[in-house]
């Protein structure tokens, strides 16, 4: 705007052009008609003023419209009561919400800001942020509106989860840059905790460095720790649980879930122990409490609890502990969908008449025993041609057991059959044809398949007739690690690694799978769940779409190993089949921003069903997917904990679906904020750390406030447009005219008296 400084010019090139260029005529008698030498001059210096004051008017309207400003001093003191615009960032992690004293950090940081709008001026903005493991801007852009400031603090939601503080700074930073006043401040309201500043994360507080030297007018960053000065904050008492680990997230009626977490105790000086609860869908288990030994402080204590759900549906698991001075992770939650019963095909590549020949005889035994009057799996025995999209539509799970080839249609219903969600469990053995599978269902290592099928391998120990048994080829107990298959490891005696191979497909991994082109699915990096003592891979895992794949190095008869005869044989396949059915439906436990997926059927309505959030607030989901596959989603998941998915009142539909929102339980941790810390993080005045209110405000009145002095250069615009006016008016109507008439009067005079 200073640019416009050159338009002082323009006034005395005005000057410049209007002065006329005339014919002068000699005539002997003007000399008694020139003006006097003093009129003259008067007559040049109010021209001259008039020019100056109108060069004056243009340079102060380029002066104030660039909003100048002055720092330090008496008289940047005594003017920096302007207006200013303020960002108020609270901190919402859990441990905001300690009740050791008489009000939580929250409550007092809520109040800290209230009693800061009562500081602001008329012409001040604020804005107001709600700093969790994402940052919510509950007020952006900066408004004049203190009392919709006063509403927003009042209805902020109550802490939960992590924070990220120095996200928030950065943030604010972005937020009080909208502002227009050369005032600008970023007062960040917190417990004094060490966790969330990423001390040791330069590269981000070089971005913050850059993002202040970037700023026109640099904001200035207070922090502000509302608890006690000398609140102990590493000194409290604490107990805090670990996000929970599910042996599944998808299960059947009385199939058990196993629940782990871990106990720890933080804080304090003395041994204590805690009373830890089971909760489902709410309900305190009474068989379900365990009370932990006496812990030292700094101790752990890991937890286990089994539970076999009596209904299906949606439900909720939750551990408990007795209460203590910080209730955000006093409980853990995760969601689990229970199914009835899960439908599985099972694609027979060799069928006899004679059933018990049969590819698929052990598992149909295995899945539907005759003595189950409620199994968890409903087996139905299929053949290659039912490999089609219609009759792979109602199945959760498929198994090609011994197919010996697909044809392409086939392979295309098998591929998209899986993308869509489905899970596909391959065993091949001797009648498989390699080329097949490896042509359309492997391919380059980005299709269906985790592993490409090499060659069948013999193992050299196979015993003659009449001998005793060798050792053999068996399962390698130490790759047993994922929770698939960890229950079948030697130490449970279930005879898995027992089970001996005679024969095996010896596999060749798929490698890290590009990003797929266009609308292909996406397919992950294998995952070995066993091995051989061979070290060849037994069972292979794979993504693909929205689906799972296992592949297994051997088939599910006993052709080649003993493995049916093994009490393992029957948890194995449940695993199994479990764990591939689980593919078919999102995650219902996910992080803080994660959205909130749910597959639903064809002719569902998203504006039919509601979102509950944690606070008790409703949210729509929006529908996403196919026309053949459509998916409820819901993106707004900043603040963690259990939403519902309920249908609205008028919906005449039951059914609720449980959803979990985990967070960084990280936060448990209370060490505070060292001085070491603070002078590190406030280095070059990036920012001041303030106790108490009033010194805040001393610190923000000697710390060079900015004034803008564009007001007092409109007021001088003011008074120099009058003085304009005044001479403008003078020179034009009393001015000149009346000079030049008295003067040539008064030279006619003498001009008489003379010739008298």
């Amino acid at each position: 705007m200073l640019l416009g400084l050159a338009g002082v010019a323009l006034p005395l090139l005005a000057h410049l052009i209007s002065r006329r260029k005339y014919d002068v005529i000699q005539w002997g008698a003007m000399q008694f008609l020139e003006l006097g030498y003093k009129t003259r001059r008067r007559i040049r210096l109010e021209e001259l003023l008039l020019l100056l004051l109108r060069m004056a008017i243009i340079a102060l309207i380029a002066a104030a419209l660039a909003r100048p400003w002055i720092a330090g001093g008496v008289l940047g003191n005594w003017l920096a009561r302007q207006s200013r615009d303020v960002v108020i960032v609270i901190d919402g992690s859990y441990s905001m919400g300690w009740e050791g004293k008489a009000i939580t950090p929250h409550a007092a940081a809520v109040q800290w800001a209230q009693r800061m709008l009562d500081d602001l001026g008329p012409g001040d903005t604020v804005a107001l942020l709600d700093a969790r493991d994402q940052v919510r801007n509950v007020i952006d852009p900066p408004v004049h509106d203190v009392a919709l400031a006063r509403r927003e603090l009042d209805g902020l939601p109550p802490p939960t989860g992590s924070s990220d503080l120095l996200e928030a700074l950065i943030s604010g930073i972005r937020v009080v840059a909208k502002g227009t006043h050369p005032s600008r401040e970023v007062v960040l309201l917190t417990d004094g905790q060490r966790r969330g500043w990423s001390a040791d994360d330069a590269g981000r507080w070089e971005l913050l460095d850059d993002l202040q030297q970037q700023q026109t007018v640099k904001p200035r960053i207070w922090v502000i720790n509302v608890n006690d000065a000398d609140a102990g904050a590493g000194d409290r008492t604490n107990f805090s649980l670990d996000r929970l680990q599910l042996s599944r997230e998808f299960a059947a009626v009385n199939l058990p879930v196993r629940i782990k977490t871990k106990l720890k105790y933080s804080g304090g000086v003395a041994s204590l122990q805690r009373g830890v609860h089971l909760e489902v869908d709410g309900q305190r288990l009474g068989n379900a409490t365990v009370n932990t030994p006496m812990m030292p402080p700094g101790g752990e204590f890991s937890l286990e609890f089994e539970h076999r759900f009596t209904t299906p549906g949606s439900h909720l698991l939750s551990v408990v502990i007795d209460a203590d001075n910080l209730p955000g992770d006093n409980r853990a939650d995760a969601a689990v969908t229970v199914a009835a019963a899960i439908p599985i095909g099972l694609v027979d590549g060799d069928p006899h008449l004679d059933r018990t020949r049969s590819e698929s005889f052990f598992a149909q035994v295995a899945y539907s025993a005759t003595d189950n009057d409620a199994p968890l799996v409903q087996a139905t025995v299929l053949t290659a041609a039912d490999l089609t999209p219609e009759k792979l539509a109602p199945l959760q799970v498929v198994c090609l057991m011994n197919v010996p080839e697909l044809k392409p249609a086939q392979a295309d219903a098998v591929m998209s059959y899986v993308a869509a969600g489905g899970g596909l469990l391959v065993a091949p053995g001797d009648k498989v044809q390699a080329k097949s599978y490896n042509d359309l269902l492997f391919g380059t290592g980005q299709r269906v398949l985790p592993a490409k099928l090499e060659k069948i391998a013999l193992d050299e120990f196979i015993p003659k007739k009449d001998e005793p048994p060798p050792a053999g080829v068996t399962i390698q107990d130490s790759s047993l690690t994922l929770p698939l298959v960890t229950q079948l490891k030697r130490e449970n005696d279930g005879g898995f690694t027992d089970a001996r191979f005679s024969k095996w497909w010896r596999l060749f991994l798929a490698g890290p799978a590009d990003e797929p082109a266009g609308d292909a699915p996406k397919a992950s990096e294998p995952i070995v769940a066993a091995r051989l003592t061979t070290l060849d891979a037994a069972i292979v895992l794979r993504n693909y779409g929205r689906g799972r794949v296992a592949q297994l190095a051997f088939p599910l008869d006993s052709d080649w190993s003993t493995l049916p005869a093994k009490s393992d044989f029957v948890p194995l396949l449940h695993e199994l089949a479990f764990h591939l059915a689980g593919g078919a439906a999102p995650s219902r436990n996910v992080q803080v921003g994660e959205p909130l997926l749910l597959a639903m059927p064809p002719d569902s309505k998203p504006d039919a069903f509601v979102i509950e959030t944690p606070q008790k607030q409703e949210g729509v989901p929006a529908l996403s997917g196919d026309d053949v596959h459509p998916v409820f989603e819901y993106g707004e998941t900043s603040l963690p904990g259990v939403y519902t998915l309920r249908p609205k009142a008028d919906a005449g539909i039951k059914k609720l679906e449980q959803f979990v929102v985990n967070f960084d339980r990280a936060e448990s941790d209370l060490t505070p904020l060292k001085d070491v810390d603070r002078t590190l993080l406030a280095k070059e005045k990036r920012l001041t750390f303030v106790q108490t209110t009033p010194e805040l405000a001393s610190k923000m009145s000697t710390d060079a406030p900015r004034a803008e002095v564009w007001r007092f250069l409109m007021l001088a615009l003011l008074l120099i447009l009058a003085a304009e006016l005044f001479v403008t008016r003078r020179m034009v109507k009393g001015g000149h005219h009346a000079v030049e008439t008295t003067d040539i009067l008064d030279e006619a005079d003498a001009v008489a008296d003379l010739g008298n």
